[in-house]
């Protein structure tokens, strides 16, 4: 199921003389709109309908026509309440981890060894398949460190294995085997592993150094038509250098006999989580002058990715910050054709559609939440009431924001303004230059914000 919707704007300059029919979640006002320019073109882009229009208000973009997508979007609206026909479906297995990284929400830290099955697996799988399963499409197995749940994951995995669905599974890699892998072959679905590693950092930010244990584990993934893996660093404070982790995975790759093709980085922003914003997480958010120094390298970055897409070897892999998820290419493809993003958070914690739920039937808003934020059960779906999460951002902080559809508000979870602010400053950082970058495919020259 894709998350991107077709919006034909018709009209444009009458819909923007009077207020348009409001989306659910958002509402036009003057704020939506913010004024570029390109050489000697000045343009504005409305976070409203994700639009480019000229400075008489004329669209820059391909009209095309409402599709079932276009309406589904138009009726889409912030839940609290969850649907018993999920699409995507996030098990907490545990928060068992043999790291300890201060940068992490999560913290139960104890025996690095691969657990016994959880005891509550059979009357787990019995309540999640009172679902209708008819329209899921991706599960996500989440610890704490996933594969120390081994033998869990096991039964899961057969249960609900089937043509068409993706598994995710994160790990920090350690725990990685080759069982793991022959197993995952033999599965129907596609597996995606994601490799939490922040490459030349990683020893500092997280432990030992392992990649050269697990060469051959991976060569054997490649292998296989239904598995993908990627790397997937955290951008903190001491470890922002997007250069200087690529060249890592680069280096590892083609030292090791990777393919490169097969091979991608899915780059993640550090947040704070920390309430009083001076402790744990707060200390690995990139902010003050850092900042300033993380902006450039972004920007010389996805010039670098722009050349290499031209032809020159920069030595760039794959990723999200250009052409995977909402990065520069799909996001310009957005802009080029009129397709609106989803204004509902990148996690789906407003999704009705998507369930995070533990090993006991608990919905909890996401899989890296304490007990605390269990807002009902699985049993009783029609009376879940998701806990501690803050919608309003957008009224509240977010309206005047031109890259309100990229960063959608960031982590929902509650924290104080203070806190919101320090995460906000480095997404803005972050998604401003990608939707620059985007702006100057498709005009052919720089663009800056007047």
């Amino acid at each position: 199921m894709s998350h991107t919707y077709n919006i034909s704007l018709t009209s444009v300059k009458n819909s923007l003389k009077k207020q348009p029919d409001r989306l659910p979640m958002i509402e036009r006002t003057a704020d939506s709109i913010t004024k570029f320019r390109s050489g000697n073109i000045e343009f504005y882009y409305d976070n409203y309908t994700n639009g480019m229009y000229d400075k008489d208000m004329n669209p820059l973009s391909e009209p095309v026509e409402p599709t079932d997508a276009y309406n589904d979007v138009i009726k889409e609206t912030r839940s609290r309440v969850k649907s018993d026909k999920p699409f995507w479906i996030r098990i907490l297995l545990g928060h068992a981890c043999n790291y300890s990284c201060d940068y992490c929400m999560q913290k139960d830290i104890g025996n690095p060894d691969e657990r016994e099955k959880i005891t509550t697996t059979e009357q787990f799988i019995q309540q999640l398949s009172k679902l209708d399963m008819s329209r899921l499409e991706k599960i996500d197995l989440w610890g704490g460190e996933t594969f120390l749940y081994w033998k869990t994951m096991v039964d899961i995995m057969l249960a609900y294995d089937r043509e068409g669905l993706t598994w995710f599974i994160p790990t920090n890699g350690t725990p990685l085997q080759m069982k793991h892998i022959e197993f995952f072959s033999k599965l129907k679905g596609t597996v995606t592993i994601g490799v939490s590693h922040d490459g030349p950092g990683h020893e500092r930010l997280r432990g030992e150094e392992f990649l050269h244990k697990k060469i051959e584990i991976l060569k054997a993934a490649q292998k296989i038509d239904n598995i993908k893996f990627s790397f997937n660093p955290v951008l903190s404070r001491t470890n922002y250098n997007l250069f200087d982790i690529n060249n890592f995975f680069y280096n590892y790759a083609s030292e090791n006999g990777l393919d490169m093709t097969r091979l991608a980085i899915s780059w993640n922003l550090g947040h704070n989580y920390d309430y009083d914003n001076e402790s744990g997480s707060a200390n690995h958010v990139i902010s003050g002058d850092a900042l300033q120094d993380f902006k450039g390298i972004v920007e010389r970055y996805l010039d670098a990715c722009h050349a290499q897409m031209n032809g020159v070897d920069n030595k760039i892999l794959n990723s999200n910050l250009w052409q995977g998820g909402m990065g520069v290419l799909p996001y310009a493809k957005t802009l080029r054709q009129q397709i609106l993003p989803t204004s509902i958070t990148s996690c789906g914690v407003d999704d009705e559609g998507v369930l995070s739920i533990d090993m006991k039937g608990n919905i909890r808003t996401c899989p890296h939440t304490d007990e605390s934020f269990i807002g009902g059960h699985i049993d009783k779906l029609d009376e879940v009431k998701l806990k501690r999460v803050d919608l309003e951002r957008y009224e509240k902080h977010c309206k005047s924001c031109e890259v309100f559809r990229l960063c959608k508000s960031n982590c929902p979870i509650e924290v104080p303004d203070n806190v919101f602010f320090t995460n906000c400053a480095v997404e803005k950082v972050y998604h401003r230059a990608v939707q620059l970058k985007a702006f100057s495919l498709i005009l052919g020259d720089e663009v800056v914000k007047e």
